[in-house]
C-alpha cells in the first residue's frame, strides 16, 4: 500500500482521539447505564466514520452504506436507523418515524432483551436494544479502523476526508494552543492545561490546511 508518512502520523492522531472521545465515551456509557445518551453517542460515531468510509462529508446514503458494510444485522433498518434515531433522537430528543417506511423504533436496555425485531403492537414498530446497538458499533469500528490499515481505497477515502474536513476532536496542552490565521498552518489545538488529559478539546487541522 502507498501511505504518505505525514498520512499515517496524522491518521494515527486522529484513530487516538476516535479512541479517547467515541469508543471510550460510548463504553462509559454503557458502565453507567445511560439510556438515551448511549443511544446518541453510537449514532453520532456511525455518523462520523461514515464520512471517512466514502471520502467525504457523510449523507444519508453513506450512513446507510456504512451500516451495511459494518453492521450487516443492521442493513435492513439502516436508513430507518437515519431517519428515526440521527434525525430524531439526536437533534430533537424524540423518536420520528421513517415517512418511507412507516418505520419507528422503541428502545430496549440490556443485552438479551428483544433486538432488531418487530414489537407485538405493530410489524413497523421496531426493537432497538440500546446495549447491543453500542456494542455491534464498537466491533465495527474496530474492524474499520482494521480495514483501513490494509485497503488502499478505504485508505485514500480516509485520508482525503481527514484533510477535507480540516480537523478533529483533540487535546493538547493550553501552551500549545495557537490562534488561527489565514494562510498559517497550525497543528489544532485545546483548551486544557494539562498535556495529559482528554477531557475536552478543540479541532486539530492536518498540516497544510487553512
Amino acid at each position: 500500500m502507498l501511505k504518505q508518512p505525514v498520512d499515517v502520523n496524522l491518521w494515527t492522531e486522529f484513530h487516538k482521539y476516535f479512541t479517547a472521545f467515541v469508543v471510550e465515551d460510548i463504553r462509559k456509557s454503557l458502565q453507567s447505564n445511560i439510556e438515551v445518551g448511549t443511544i446518541i453517542l453510537t449514532t453520532v460515531g456511525i455518523e462520523c466514520l461514515s464520512g471517512y468510509f466514502v471520502g467525504q462529508e457523510t449523507e444519508r446514503k453513506h450512513f446507510v452504506n456504512f451500516m451495511q458494510v459494518f453492521m450487516p444485522p443492521y442493513a435492513k433498518y439502516a436508513d430507518d436507523v437515519y431517519a428515526c434515531i440521527r434525525n430524531g433522537l439526536a437533534h430533537d430528543y424524540v423518536i420520528k418515524e421513517n415517512s418511507a417506511t412507516n418505520v419507528t423504533f422503541v428502545f430496549q436496555r440490556n443485552h438479551g432483551e428483544p433486538h432488531l425485531i418487530p414489537t407485538p403492537m405493530s410489524s413497523n414498530v421496531i426493537y432497538l436494544n440500546r446495549e447491543d446497538y453500542a456494542n455491534d458499533f464498537l466491533v465495527a469500528q474496530h474492524d474499520y479502523f482494521e480495514k483501513v490499515e490494509n485497503d488502499q481505497t478505504l485508505w485514500d477515502n480516509a485520508i482525503k476526508r481527514l484533510k477535507s474536513q480540516r480537523g478533529f476532536l483533540t487535546v493538547r496542552p493550553l501552551s500549545q494552543l495557537v490562534t488561527p490565521t489565514t494562510g498559517v498552518s497550525y497543528p489544532g489545538t485545546v483548551a486544557n492545561s494539562s498535556a495529559t488529559s482528554l477531557s475536552t478539546g478543540t479541532s486539530s487541522k492536518p498540516q497544510g490546511s487553512v
